[in-house]
């Protein structure tokens, strides 16, 4: 009897498991889903209005993952108190909070919701009811720019009745969400009329709130007003980016030998603003100053290190470093708390000579072209003798002129004076035994060759044009992209829009591109996403809405961006 009773408990779990199962599961056979999830009925009927129901339902037209749904619903104005139930392919949210009287509210389900092969929604999907007897109309569309535009948040915040400077996404959940699908696209619908303050952010925690340094973020040009005559804003767009919100810290100082100072930082540097001034050295004991006259990055591939060329070094003697008008390239200034540290001089000889760390020029390359420079950067600070390291051929006899700009104290950029020759080949030429330390240290006599081939033009082609847009009429600097619809490693072809609103790219490889135009407010010649809080609105941007097939040979001509 006992044992009866076990085996039929043990079969009734197990049905009741199988049954459980069942709801979650599609059945099995048939091809591969590739479809994305849909949802194919709602209650209430989107736009119902004086709603006095505590609940609303979907279903969808696959079986979902439930997690997914769930943190992917979003209710606005917020509801902290709700709950799922499920069945099989639908789901209902039940209200525990009172609603508001006379409020519309908006449900999104965003697109990170996916069925159970993976596939996530193509598009957010939206629904409005009303506790009062109308519908607020008000919307605002808008695309984000990005690598990977799809499953961005749009945070929405109402700013009629509080102060602006006073909103902080890092603490205050938005008053309307929306996501974007794969294509970087987003409506908030539904909207009650008034001004509106818009950020992109990729919500990593999915906390519905900002995290600095973690969530990538943008903001508009400019907050969004709705009225009764003006119920629609569209190209609302963004771009977003990763803010920096830290200062650099310098963390050690070594000397290595009597006349250099290795300063490591815990952030790459702006390498624009690296001079001897900016450093100071001190005698600890004695108070008397050590000067220091040269200061470079010591390997630009990675510049978190500058090297400081100094006066003799006593030996152990106790020196103190400090540092003022470094920055990283957010431009965020070296930490007041980390930028000074001890060390001892050392009395070791600077016997190192310097050797080539890295250049632009590649030997035996092809397709360079005609009105390129060229960049050499060396391991330690030069003395003039290298003015006279470089010579400029064409083929194997002719000289061609050029000139020599150092381009830091470690570094030279050799700049042909007239523009060369296409289809034709050159060489630099470059004597090592010329190249020496501020100390005078040299190699021995050897020589390095750097041999290429200008293009020929006839394989690309150009893209001229104008920009006739009111957002760049006041602006002193605007900046013209070349992006291409299939991403290519590579510099970005970019060019400064002229005074007479034209821009032009005469060399572009064949393919599909769009024209992105910018106000490059700060002059660091990148597009500025903008500034959460404290808020910053984005530089002005626009991105042509056709796209343009270049063909080798072919001009683009009349190009205008509206």
């Amino acid at each position: 009897m006992k044992r009866t009773f076990t085996v039929s408990a043990v079969a009734a779990l197990c049905a009741l498991l199988l049954w459980g199962c069942a709801g979650q599961q599609a059945p099995e056979g048939g091809p591969v889903d590739t479809e994305p999830p849909e949802i194919i009925s709602t209650y209430p009927a989107p736009n119902t209005v004086d709603y006095r129901d505590k609940r609303i339902a979907f279903e969808f037209s696959e079986y979902v993952d439930r997690r997914s749904v769930e943190d992917a619903v979003f209710i606005s104005p917020f509801l902290s108190d709700i709950e799922f139930q499920w069945s099989g392919r639908e789901v209902e949210i039940l209200f525990h909070d009172a609603l508001k009287s006379a409020t519309t509210y908006v449900i999104t389900i965003g697109t990170d919701v996916k069925d159970i092969h993976n596939n996530r929604m193509a598009r957010a999907f939206t629904a409005a009811f009303s506790t009062g007897s109308v519908i607020d109309r008000g919307s605002i569309a808008g695309k984000v720019f990005d690598q990977k535009p799809d499953g961005v948040m749009i945070f929405a915040y109402r700013l009629n009745g509080i102060r602006p400077d006073t909103l902080n996404p890092s603490t205050l959940k938005p008053d309307y969400i929306n996501q974007t699908g794969r294509s970087g696209t987003y409506a908030l619908t539904h909207l009650a009329f008034g001004t509106y303050r818009l950020y992109a952010i990729r919500d990593e925690y999915h906390d519905l709130l900002y995290n600095p340094e973690v969530d990538a973020a943008g903001t508009l040009t400019h907050d969004v007003e709705l009225t009764p005559r003006d119920s629609l804003q569209t190209d609302c767009n963004f771009t977003i980016a990763i803010e920096d919100t830290s200062a650099p810290r310098l963390f050690t100082a070594d000397a290595p030998d009597a006349r250099h100072l290795v300063l490591k930082f815990n952030e790459p540097l702006d390498t624009a603003y690296i001079a001897p001034g900016m450093f100071s050295i001190v005698d600890t004991l004695s108070g008397r100053p050590l000067a220091v006259t040269r200061a470079f990055i010591t390997d630009p591939s990675l510049p978190t290190s500058v090297t400081l060329f100094t006066a003799t070094q006593e030996k152990d003697a106790g020196y103190r470093v400090s540092v003022d008008g470094v920055v990283d390239r957010a431009a965020h200034a070296v930490s007041a708390l980390a930028r000074a540290l001890p060390f001892r001089g050392s009395d070791t000889p600077d016997t190192t000579a310097p050797h080539l760390l890295m250049t632009t020029l590649r030997d035996t390359t092809a397709r360079i072209f005609v009105g390129a420079d060229f960049r050499f950067d060396f391991s330690d600070a030069l003395s003039p003798s290298v003015d006279h390291a470089f010579a400029f051929i064409r083929g194997d006899t002719a000289d061609v002129p050029f000139t020599l700009l150092h381009s830091s104290s470690a570094g030279v950029t050799l700049t042909p004076v007239r523009e060369l020759l296409p289809k034709a080949r050159y060489a630099v030429r470059l004597r090592m035994d010329s190249v020496r330390s501020m100390s005078g240290r040299g190699l021995r006599d050897s020589l390095r060759v750097f041999h290429y081939t200008t293009i020929d033009p006839d394989n690309f082609s150009s893209i001229d044009g104008a920009v006739l847009n009111p957002m760049f009429a006041d602006t002193s600097t605007v900046i013209a992209e070349a992006l291409t619809v299939v991403e290519k490693p590579g510099k970005v072809p970019r060019c400064v829009v002229g005074k007479d609103k034209s821009f032009s790219f005469p060399l572009l490889q064949e393919g599909l591109y769009s024209i992105r135009v910018f106000s490059d407010h700060n002059r660091n010649g990148q597009l500025d996403a903008g500034h959460v809080f404290p808020f910053r609105a984005s530089e002005p941007f626009v991105i042509g809405r056709d796209t343009i097939k270049v063909r080798a040979r072919w001009p683009v001509e009349g190009v205008v961006i509206r």
